[in-house]
């Protein structure tokens, strides 16, 4: 069976190419203001999107002046939204991820870091970036669109929450091998 341009097969694989184009992540390679008095790189040190067929709900990028990515020296995550999200739902998900990463975290542990989490996250909208500046000693500071929402000063709370990219036990294991620079 030959396919011919005009082809309806052809016409289906030329639009979803078309769509996976246009859903191809659009990442900045400009540092954020927000992470500029903690690390000096210029560029990312690894970056990469998260979605799901032609829907992406982040592009991320790690930054990090280490030649290596370690919980030894400052880094930030970047996430630029591409949906939208309430609140409620960046920290639902988040404590799932949390608890993929290290099944045996306590469920007190976890109601402890909804706390935590309830007043450094808003509703985030197509456009929107999240900013997650970590500096060791375990401070996280989270910024939304170039404001600064909180600080946790929580080693624990930072490992977990990082830990949903950056952990061996990541859902999303491409995703983190895209940020760390891994085969």
């Amino acid at each position: 069976m030959s396919c011919s341009s005009n082809s309806p097969i052809r016409r289906i694989f030329a639009i979803a190419a078309l769509l996976l184009a246009a859903a191809a992540p659009a990442l900045a390679a400009t540092k954020p203001q927000e992470i500029a008095g903690s690390i000096r790189s210029a560029q990312p040190y690894g970056t990469g999107t998260l979605g799901w067929f032609v829907l992406t709900a982040y592009d991320i990028a790690l930054w990090t002046d280490a030649k290596q990515w370690s919980y030894q020296s400052p880094f930030a995550l970047a996430l630029t939204y591409h949906m939208s999200f309430s609140s409620s739902d960046i920290v639902d998900r988040s404590l799932e991820e949390e608890k993929h990463d290290n099944p045996s975290i306590s469920d007190a542990t976890l109601a402890t870091y909804r706390a935590m989490m309830a007043g450094l996250f808003p509703d985030v909208k197509s456009g929107d970036t999240i900013i997650g500046l970590y500096t060791p000693g375990g401070t996280v500071r989270i910024f939304h669109n170039g404001r600064l929402t909180g600080q946790v000063g929580d080693q624990a709370f930072a490992e977990a929450f990082f830990g949903i990219w950056l952990s061996a036990n990541s859902s999303e294991p491409r995703l983190r091998a895209q940020l760390l620079h891994m085969p």
